[in-house]
């Protein structure tokens, strides 16, 4: 659980609000349970708990309007700021810090071609990144952009096609 309280933190050093007035935070929340149960050792246990916990999870997923598979690899700092039609495909890995807004779309372009996203990747409204590709760290992907190329550390994605432009310094 110390992942969620990392995810919380980072909610309130960008929104200065509470992580419990954002529906979609609560849903982090849920994922982070849900992986937590998934790693119970006792089989039985387990499959009672999930018994009860996954359609709750299922049902408040699909009433959001955000696909966000127990299978997906999320590392700390996680935040979705906004509510509906976020789709993350369970095989994409994402590093820590990632920020996704409405209408985020992390897809496969063939079963098992899915992307890895690096630290501090932040997701404009209706992105879509999909293939076996790799996001760098520290990279901003535009509003609407659609990323099927690596982006390198330290760039931009925008458009579609998403042109790769290095970020400008500061």
């Amino acid at each position: 659980m110390n992942t969620f309280k990392v995810d919380k933190k980072r909610y309130r050093e960008l929104t200065n609000s509470s992580p419990y007035k954002e529906l979609a935070m609560l849903l982090v929340y849920l994922f982070r349970v849900n992986k937590t149960i998934s790693k119970i050792r006792l089989q039985p246990l387990r499959s009672l708990i999930s018994f009860f916990f996954i359609p709750i999870y299922k049902l408040y997923s699909a009433f959001l309007g955000i696909s966000l598979p127990r299978a997906t690899t999320i590392d700390s700092g996680f935040i979705i700021l906004h509510l509906g039609a976020i789709v993350i495909n369970e095989n994409a890995i994402i590093g820590k810090n990632c920020t996704i807004r409405q209408g985020v779309t992390i897809g496969s372009k063939n079963k098992g071609e899915v992307p890895t996203i690096g630290d501090n990747v932040n997701f404009g409204a209706g992105a879509v990144v999909f293939g076996k590709i790799r996001i760098g760290n520290n990279v901003d992907i535009g509003a609407n952009a659609v990323v099927y190329t690596d982006v390198p550390d330290n760039h931009i994605a925008v458009g579609n096609p998403a042109r790769i432009l290095p970020k400008k310094e500061k």
